[in-house]
């Protein structure tokens, strides 16, 4: 697959045609050995594995399994301890940022590499801006990004829109579009449809099975099984950084895959909702909420107990929903909480009326990176652990209290001293859904709780969810996963296009419903 540039500046990538069915006879990549080790803990052991031209490969495997740091050896961002990387029959003990420009490789991560305060062109193109005459030619600029964006990826984002304006959705494929035009040979998918409705997931879908048609070697790193089964033609199963198993999805049930993942049987099935108590007070009342750029007349009730799933595409609302009703975006309307009106909304107001947000872009917006797992997870309580008079934090009683959150809610590494950074994605997003939940909040807002979570972990978050709402906490449930939101949700809240579509009741679920109204915004 070839694809020119608008303005004549050459190809922007070359696909290489497939042979013998996608399968050569040398491996496009061997990994041989490959072993990684931070001080004194190994996290990669022995790892060897092969991909071919035209060859998708999911990559699976619980969070801390070591599918992160495989990544990131192939990215060119880190160096394995021990081992070989073999790249068309040439061997490598490491590979540098170079080395992955000059082999074609490509990355989409899903801790995104984005500038905020540049536009989407320059953010795809960057640092490879195209030039005429020695200036930055913007108008080929926007033109190519638009064919990646429009074209390849099926979106319709604007390139010369701020980044800083999009949704984490849209802003996945902006980073999706930047590794594609920069990648030749190789692309590494790293959970590339966390955060993205059914739609947008198709739509990533064919641009994989295009890739992989143009010759291109692919790694799929998933915790969605039914993609494996819809893309991969092999899969390789980590666990606690060794290969678990291995072999090809048509040989491979879901038990076998979940086993080997979590060293256990998974039991999937519906998680399903407590029936709320007959007359449950409402907690949360939304009336005419909008803000001044998507939100509008959103009328909504919560009641002690429930759980109301909000359901929409890419760019509906649903996180800016949550913002206004929280404080974090200014808005016009009425938030009731327990009866009594929600004026002068803050994010520290919000917490003092018992609402807590657990927002999707967990790096951005929650977590403390450099800052040591134990002072992310006791943020919202350091009132709660200075001494009365002196004011200094009792640092003793917040070991325990942190090292009890860890155990409870499965933080791996069991560590409160490691930096937040170290941990993987779904780790971190454990860890901060633990610190909110731990409040004990009358209403929690949940943005995509389970985004970069394995499977052992999905249920976990499912259990404490429904757990929690058994008890009488309220929960607004935003997720592009509609499997998830019929599952766990009493209730589902359709967004289209900043306003209300409708609400569906638990008797009356149909994903395709669901779906038709997101798109379209009329009652099916």
């Amino acid at each position: 697959m070839t694809i020119l540039d608008p303005a004549g500046f050459g190809p922007v990538r070359t696909g290489l045609p497939v042979t013998d069915g996608g399968m050569s006879e040398a491996p496009f990549l061997k990994l041989s050995g490959i072993s990684k080790s931070f001080s004194t803990i190994r996290v990669l052991r022995d790892i060897s594995l092969t991909l071919n031209r035209g060859e998708v490969l999911a990559l699976l495997g619980e969070n801390g399994a070591g599918k992160s740091t495989l990544k990131n050896i192939l990215s060119g961002l880190m160096a394995p301890s021990g081992g070989t990387i073999t790249v068309k029959g040439r061997a490598y003990e490491a590979l540098s940022l170079r080395d992955i420009g000059d082999l074609g490789f490509g990355t989409i991560h899903q801790e995104l590499s984005l500038f905020d305060n540049l536009t989407v062109a320059e953010n795809i193109y960057m640092p490879d801006l195209l030039r005429k005459h020695g200036l930055v030619d913007w108008t080929a600029l926007a033109e190519g990004a638009a064919r990646l964006l429009h074209d390849e990826l099926g979106t319709k984002i604007d390139p010369k829109a701020p980044l800083s304006s999009l949704s984490l959705g849209e802003r996945q494929m902006v980073e999706a579009a930047k590794a594609i035009r920069r990648a030749r040979n190789l692309l590494i998918f790293d959970e590339p449809t966390t955060c993205l409705s059914l739609p947008e997931r198709e739509r990533l879908f064919a641009v994989v099975r295009k890739l992989k048609a143009a010759g291109y070697a692919i790694i799929y790193i998933t915790h969605f099984l039914e993609e494996v089964y819809a893309l991969a033609d092999s899969v390789v199963i980590m666990r606690d950084g060794v290969i678990a198993d291995a072999g090809r999805p048509a040989d491979m049930d879901r038990d076998r895959i979940a086993r080997a993942m979590v060293g256990r049987a998974i039991v999937e099935g519906e998680t399903a909702p407590t029936p709320i108590e007959q007359g449950a007070p409402t907690v949360l009342k939304l009336q005419d909420l909008s803000d001044t750029e998507l939100v509008r007349g959103v009328s909504l009730d919560l009641r002690r107990g429930e759980i109301v799933g909000i359901a929409g595409l890419m760019g509906a609302g649903r996180s800016e929903l949550a913002e206004v009703i929280c404080g974090l975006r200014d808005g016009t309307g009425c938030v009731e909480l327990d009866g009594t009106p929600f004026e002068r909304r803050s994010p520290q107001a919000a917490i003092a009326r018992g609402l807590v947000l657990v927002s999707e872009d967990r790096r951005l917006d929650q977590a403390f990176l450099s800052r040591p797992v134990r002072e992310n997870m006791s943020a919202p309580m350091l009132g709660d652990l200075a001494a009365r008079l002196l004011g200094w934090l009792d640092l003793s009683r917040e070991q325990r209290i942190v090292g009890q959150l860890i155990q409870d809610y499965g933080v791996q590494p069991a560590r409160s001293d490691i930096s937040m950074i170290n941990l993987s994605g779904g780790n971190q997003q454990k860890a901060i859904i633990g610190r909110w939940l731990t409040r004990n909040p009358k209403v929690a807002i949940l943005d995509e709780p389970t985004k970069g979570v394995d499977i052992g972990a999905r249920q976990a978050v499912h259990r404490l969810v429904t757990d929690f709402a058994a008890k009488g906490m309220g929960f607004i449930l935003i997720s592009s996963d509609i499997p998830e939101l019929l599952s766990l949700s009493h209730r589902i809240a359709v967004l289209h296009k900043g306003q209300l579509a409708g609400i569906v009741e638990r008797a009356d679920f149909d994903a395709g419903r669901i779906l038709s109204m997101a798109s379209t915004g009329e009652r099916a």
